[in-house]
């Protein structure tokens, strides 16, 4: 069924980087989405105090896809809850997957693309740390 560009965040830079994915992979494209409108609260909590941020559901079949890119910011050096909670529903479903961080601080945290590993029992293909220096994109490629 081809590929699929998995993402969250509305960001213009987020924007861009799904854009580059989509063009590189022919990819269609799905936004992680909440339930609620997610706050700085939401988010100091849910990095600090491990809450749960509820996501709307996929109802994509994702083992029809041949590779999952799965592109996100980092809150506080850390994947976010929602995309957390994404993985945790789609444990068993994805065949191949590969991680984008973005992260404005610029700290590589190679470890969040283990943590992602784990909840969803596989292996990932490749994975990646982005940022922005003016108007170009730099990635650091991570295995």
């Amino acid at each position: 069924m081809g590929n699929l560009v998995v993402f969250y965040g509305k960001s213009k830079k987020i924007q861009m980087i799904v854009s580059k994915y989509q063009e590189m992979y022919n990819a269609r494209t799905y936004e992680i989405e909440t339930i609620k409108k997610v706050g700085f609260w939401d988010k100091f909590q849910s990095v600090n105090f491990k809450k749960k941020i509820e996501i709307q559901r996929c109802n994509l079949n994702l083992a029809n896809f041949e590779k999952v890119i799965l592109i996100s910011s980092m809150w506080y050096d850390q994947v976010p809850a929602p995309v957390l909670r994404f993985l945790e529903h789609q444990t068993g479903r994805i065949n191949h997957i590969l991680y984008v961080l973005y992260n404005k601080n610029r700290d590589d945290r190679p470890e969040e693309f283990d943590k992602m590993d784990k909840i969803l029992n596989l292996r990932r293909d490749n994975s990646y740390f982005v940022t922005f220096n003016k108007k170009d994109i730099h990635v650091r490629v991570y295995q």
